[in-house]
């Protein structure tokens, strides 16, 4: 298991039973105050470190679901007001969005996303979603290759319908244009799995798949994932009204820890075994 965040607190009675910790804690989720949340969690659990409500509190609003994730040019951010332009002409290109999230193509108003954008930082908690935009360094021979403002968005990466006590999300990742996609997309995959499993502790991850898009899938089953099933006529097209089939595939921890493909592939593109399991 992923060893716990650890941040300074405001001390608070040390001789609180259990429920008190959760009375307090719960009180900050209702009023949405997720940073003090947590400060309060990170107090509780060396108190009662086996108890699950705890730590069921703390994967909620684990710090590692914001940070940064970066390799080769490929940086993973959680985005800012300042992405909004980006979000913007995503949501607008149907074509992308279809393959991307084909169960949850509604419009996004501006200001939905500008909404979502102010809680990036506690999406989980939020949503029980984490989104990052994929952008890559792009410099000119003067300019240094890691500076920050020389990041240009090229797609996007996320686990939504995050299940907290399951430990399992739905695996996303999109880049519309096809020469940054050949580039980038097993790159991110690679960083988003192993933040999932080596550091968050999922359990699983699943991916949908439309099966009009038998590219998408067969890559999807190549990276490691297993076709564990078809949902028959599961999606209605809002535009042609037609049903549509779509398979259903998870990678579970222990597979993934013992998967030659995700070792091979991970060190090649990012330099490093991912499966290679946490001490």
């Amino acid at each position: 298991m992923p060893k716990l965040e650890t941040q300074n607190a405001t001390a608070m009675p040390p001789k609180w039973g259990v429920n008190q910790w959760l009375a307090v804690i719960d009180e900050q989720f209702r009023k949405q105050d997720y940073r003090q949340a947590r400060n309060l969690i990170l107090q509780a659990l060396p108190i009662f470190p086996d108890y699950a409500v705890l730590r069921d509190r703390l994967l909620m609003v684990d710090s590692r679901w914001s940070e940064p994730l970066a390799c080769r040019g490929i940086h993973l951010v959680t985005p800012s007001e300042k992405d909004f332009t980006y979000l913007q002409q995503c949501y607008a290109d149907e074509a992308f969005m279809q393959q991307l999230l084909p169960m949850g193509r509604k419009k996004q108003s501006a200001e939905t996303i500008l909404h979502a954008l102010r809680q990036s930082e506690f999406s989980v908690a939020y949503y029980r979603s984490m989104h990052r935009i994929i952008k890559k360094e792009v410099y000119s021979n003067s300019e240094l290759p890691s500076s920050q403002s020389n990041l240009k968005p090229i797609g996007l990466a996320s686990l939504v319908d995050i299940q907290i006590a399951h430990r399992r999300g739905e695996l996303l990742v999109g880049i519309p244009d096809q020469f940054e996609r050949q580039r980038a997309t097993g790159v991110a995959m690679m960083l988003v799995m192993d933040l999932a499993f080596n550091q968050i502790g999922l359990h699983k991850l699943t991916s949908l798949v439309l099966a009009n898009n038998p590219h998408s899938q067969r890559s999807t089953v190549a990276i490691g994932f297993t076709q564990e099933g078809l949902r028959r006529q599961h999606l209605c097209d809002p535009q042609t009204q037609q049903w549509l089939d779509c398979y259903e595939n998870g990678i579970v921890a222990d597979d993934f820890y013992h998967n030659p493909i995700i070792a091979r592939v991970s060190k090649r593109l990012i330099g490093r075994d991912i499966t290679v399991k946490p001490v």
